[in-house]
This record gives structure tokens, sequence and C-alpha cells, in this order.
């Protein structure tokens, strides 16, 4: 048996049952331990909450990559690409790769009553895929552009049929400039609703024929191509690997395309969650210290009040890293202890939230109506697993103490 645990187990022992005198800064070193901890877990699940809500909302609107003609907006209606590209099927073997498909844009405006209000009409096919506009649907239901004629039926966003004063049912003229203003009558479908106000405030979403129409293309030009990718994907090396094969595989019959994330589309976004991760990190190394350095006191006083035990076991010969592996032991054993209580009391509060949304937010500052959470349980743990070792470590400084106690001397403190 481990003589250092034996004695690090009964030190703190009354009578064979665990003292329940504990000192003040025992109870004060637990607390400051858990509130780091529920600090530390309340960050990361509230941060990862808007990274995975803002990747996911700008994904569902644009693709997480996009092939494009080079050197113009995704969303042009000037430069078309073929939607026939020879090497489809090599990016859809990839791995993490959902989905491949063509869209088309055309800019218009709308007028209603004495409002007019630009927009961006995006025409998707039969073969999209729904499941986000699904999940954010406020209002009706999405359109069905499977049927062999054009759909004119569209999508608004909650944002922009309110300004515009718009319901489901309500017949929509919008107008085209171009040499001549067209004009184009369509019937609201649906009305959803994904407080990104960036990409969905002018957002209008159409039948994909309806806006090769209006652009002149045929059925197989389109804007570009989104390619949607499995949860968790490393976006940046497929973005390498699919920009390998269009540079590889590109043969004189393909139109150039160039490949871009979503990161480099809404860079503002991005930038913004990249300062969040900061400020979170700032956060989680000063709950560490704190935690840590609560716990040195601790410690200290811990040495202080066993003292005259120190002295004994020297004069008995024991040596000092062995002293101090006692006491880091009862110093593990609380900072165990407040990272499980941490923990618990850190998730129940995400929970909370996570399905009351108890805490709000304006969605035009922060792109949603509530704090979101997000949870990643393998991260939690990594920080977890970081914060005890950080802390343990600022607790070897108290074996400076250790070495200075003199046995003949601590032993008469009694």
């Amino acid at each position: 048996m481990n003589i250092n645990l034996f004695i690090a187990r009964t030190l703190w022992s009354k009578n064979g049952k665990h003292d329940k005198s504990i000192s003040s800064s025992t109870i004060i070193a637990q607390i400051t331990v858990i509130v780091s901890f529920v600090v530390i877990i309340t960050a990361i699940v509230i941060s990862d909450g808007f990274r995975y809500e803002i990747k996911s909302k700008a994904s569902g609107f644009c693709g997480d990559i996009i092939l494009n003609s080079p050197g113009v907006e995704y969303n042009t209606n000037l430069y078309p690409v073929s939607s026939k590209l020879s090497y489809f099927k090599e990016i859809l073997a990839l791995p993490d790769v959902k989905s491949l498909q063509g869209y088309a844009y055309r800019s218009g405006m709308i007028k209603f009553g004495d409002q007019i209000q630009g927009v961006v009409i995006k025409g998707v096919g039969g073969n999209y895929d729904w499941s986000f506009l699904n999940s954010i649907m406020s209002e009706g239901s999405v359109p069905d552009y499977t049927d062999s004629t054009a759909s004119n039926e569209i999508l608004l966003s909650r944002r922009l049929a309110d300004m515009m004063g718009f319901k489901v049912g309500d017949d929509i003229q919008i107008y085209f400039i171009d040499k001549v203003i067209r004009v184009a009558q369509y019937r609201l479908k649906g009305v959803f609703d994904a407080q990104l106000e960036d990409i969905d405030r002018t957002l209008v979403i159409a039948d994909i024929r309806e806006v090769q129409r209006l652009n002149g293309w045929n059925e197989d030009q389109v804007s570009g191509l989104e390619i949607m990718l499995s949860n968790g994907a490393d976006r940046d090396s497929l973005a390498k690997k699919i920009d390998d094969i269009v540079s590889v595989r590109s043969t004189d019959n393909d139109t150039p395309v160039s490949v871009s994330r979503i990161d480099d589309l809404f860079p503002h976004l991005f930038d913004w969650l990249r300062l969040l991760d900061f400020n979170v990190m700032i956060v989680l190394l000063l709950m560490m210290v704190v935690a840590g350095f609560n716990m040195l006191s601790g410690l200290l006083i811990l040495l202080f009040e066993k003292i005259s035990v120190i002295g004994l076991l020297k004069a008995l010969g024991m040596r000092n890293p062995d002293i101090h592996s006692i006491f880091m032991y009862k110093g593990l054993k609380i900072v165990v202890r407040g990272m499980v209580i941490g923990n618990v009391i850190a998730i129940s509060l995400a929970l909370v939230q996570k399905y009351f949304q108890i805490i709000k937010l304006d969605p035009e500052n922060y792109f949603m109506k509530a704090v979101p959470v997000h949870f990643d349980f393998w991260k939690i743990a990594g920080v977890d697993v970081m914060s005890v070792v950080v802390i343990m470590l600022l607790m070897l400084l108290p074996s400076v103490f250790v070495a200075k106690v003199s046995p003949d001397k601590s032993i008469r403190v009694k």
C-alpha cells in the first residue's frame, strides 16, 4: 500500500472517521475551485454554442464550401458556371461530403404600398436539402420545386415579411431592372426566421428555373455550387482536397471555378467568433490561476496546521518529496471534488438555458434570440484535465516550505 496515500487518508480523520471540523481555508479553497469550474465550463458551452449556431446558419444558407466563378461574388448573376462539371463524382466520393447542389442568384426590388426594398433571390432546385430551412420555418412550409414546370412559390425571411407586411398566401410582385424593367408575381409559401441579419434580411428563396429564366441562362448554368459537409467535418482539409481535385481534374470543357469556404464569404462573422474564442481563453486562464492560487493558500494553511506532524515525519526519516505528496493528495481530493461539483452545476445551468432560453439576446447584435449552448463533452473533459494539471502544478510551490521545516523546532510547537 502507498504509505503516503495512507497517511493522507488518516491525517485528516478523527477516531477512524473523517474529521468534520474542516478549516475555513479548506472550505474557501473548495468553493473557489467549484466556482472556477462553473465559470470555465459555462464559458466553454456558451462559446461553442455561438460558434455552432452561427456556423450552422451560415452553412445552411450558403453551404460549407462553394464553387463559383473566379474573382466574383458567390451570388453573381453575370458570370455563370456549369452545373455539370466532369469531376463531380470525385468530390461526392470524399468522406464527409453530403451533397453538392447548384444555386442561382438574381437581385430585384419588392414594392408594397409605399415601401420599396431591395432583395436578393436565391434559386434552388428540386434536389435541394431543405433540412436547415425546415428547422427555422416560423410560418407556412417550404415549397415543392420537383414539378416539371417552374414554381412561383417563394420563401421570405421573417424580418423582410414583417417589414413589408406580407403574410403566407400573399401575392408578391418583384421588379427586375435591366435595360427594361420587368415584373413577376410570386406566391408567399412560407416564412423562415434565422436571426442572421447579414444573410437573411434581403433573402428570397425561389425556384432555380425561374431565376435562370430571369438571367437568360440555360438549365446547366448556375451562379455556383454548394457543398454540404457532415457535422464535425474538417472544412479546411476538405476545401484543400476539393481545390486539388478542381486543379488536377478540370478539362477544357469545364468552366473555371474557385473553391471558397463559408469563412471566406462572411469574414466578419467568423472574425467575431475568433475574438470570442480569445476572450474565452482569457477567462479560462484567469479561472485556472485564481483556483490554483486559492488552492495554494489553502494548502499552505494545511501545512501550518500540521507543522508538528511534518517535523515528526522528518524525524522518522521521511523525505521532503514524500511529505509534500501527502498534502498534494489532500489538495487533489479538493480539486477533483470541486471539478465534479462545478461540472454538474455548470451543465445543469446550461441545460436549463438550452431548453427554457431564460437569458435573452438582441438578435441584431448577437444573431440569435437567446444565449446558445452546445455540449462538446470531449472538449469539456480535456479542459477539466488541463485545469486540474495547472492547479496541481501551482500547488507544487509549498514544497519549498516543507523543505525548510526543522524537525527539532517543529515538534516542540505542540
